[in-house]
């Protein structure tokens, strides 16, 4: 089978981060510090590349942690419900004036089994098609309105301590998570010489463009940052062209649910993955697939994930701190293991 390059998994990564990076946290952020919110971001983006150092570091090897798995499947099933929110409102709010919840759902779960009936290279390979959608709404949406950014908005920095952009940092840490997703297609990717290197420099890139892309999204509305629920979706509403042309901001909203509803199948399918590796490999795929479909919709249609994510920010927060650790025991164990079976059994070696 041919493997995953570079070139995919790069595009892949910043598809599905940015899918709801720019356009949940900008607001989450400005209203919890206020000014404040691109150094919470920076700090934010900041764990993030720490975690995608540990988890490239653990590529290579093909073996899955088995008894990580149930951990990751909450995690994931937890990102799952948030994706759908965030699409229900993207469609609720710039596209749609009704939205029916139940066929909402269930549209979206038939797209979820589709991911993963679907080839995981032919996934990665739909990234490619829209990355180049999402830099140009992007550039639609941002430089039209570079000459109403006003920096002074920012200042003071800090007025009120560290401690507050720190809190905003852990609230808002379950959605700096794009790293963990790659560790469900370890093995499937073609690592060349410098991989890990030039991978970590583009996110790098990426981390410092999120972040100035908050401090825009602050210097442009200042106070009432924290009010909007877009996120970059709301920037179109400040250019007069734009506004003039509804079907332009149309456009841009539709590309930013493009992205979201990539993100819902990679996720729905990162979960579907946990599960095979939980249970006996002899189950078929829809006795995992049904099940899964049938514990979103319920979760979703019944549960209040607000109040959710309340109680769950102690667990994530250990969560984004242990897992980790947990990679970097789990990859000295499986090396000290391998190199004591290569000692009893080396190659070439008498019988």
């Amino acid at each position: 089978m041919k493997k995953i390059s570079f070139r995919q998994i790069l595009i892949f990564y910043f598809v599905y981060s940015f899918s709801i990076k720019f356009l949940m946290l900008p607001q989450s952020l400005t209203g919890a510090v206020g000014r404040d919110s691109w150094i919470a971001a920076g700090l934010g983006a900041l764990a993030e590349l720490l975690v995608l150092f540990i988890v490239l570091m653990s590529m290579n090897r093909k073996a899955k942690a088995r008894l990580l798995m149930p951990v990751l499947l909450a995690f994931f099933l937890l990102q799952v419900l948030i994706t759908l929110r965030q699409t229900n409102s993207l469609l609720s709010t710039a596209l749609y004036e009704s939205l029916n919840l139940h066929m909402f759902v269930i549209s979206m779960l038939v797209l979820g089994i589709f991911f993963c009936y679907a080839k995981t290279r032919a996934v990665f390979r739909a990234g490619e098609i829209f990355y180049v959608l999402i830099l140009i709404a992007i550039f639609l949406s941002v430089f039209p309105s570079l000459w109403k950014v006003n920096p002074s908005e920012t200042l003071p920095v800090l007025d009120g301590g560290i401690k507050p952009v720190l809190r905003a940092v852990f609230d808002n840490l379950i959605y700096f998570e794009a790293a963990f997703v790659l560790l469900m297609f370890k093995g499937e990717v073609e690592l060349k010489k410098g991989f890990r290197r030039s991978f970590m420099i583009w996110a790098g890139v990426g981390a410092v463009a999120f972040t100035v892309f908050v401090f825009f999204y602050y210097s442009l509305f200042g106070p009432l940052a924290g009010i909007r629920t877009l996120g970059i979706v709301d920037v179109t509403g400040v250019n007069s062209y734009i506004a003039q042309n509804g079907r332009l901001e149309w456009i841009i909203a539709c590309v930013w649910l493009l992205l979201l509803l990539m993100r819902f199948g990679v996720l729905f399918y990162c979960c579907f993955a946990c599960i095979r590796h939980i249970t006996p490999s002899k189950f078929q795929p829809a006795v995992i697939v049904f099940p899964l479909a049938a514990a979103v919709y319920a979760l979703f249609v019944f549960v209040s994930l607000p109040s959710v994510l309340d109680a769950l920010r102690l667990p994530v927060l250990i969560f984004f701190a242990a897992m980790p650790l947990l990679l970097l025991i789990w990859g000295w164990i499986a090396s000290a293991f391998s190199k004591r079976v290569q000692l009893r059994h080396p190659k070439g070696g008498a019988g």
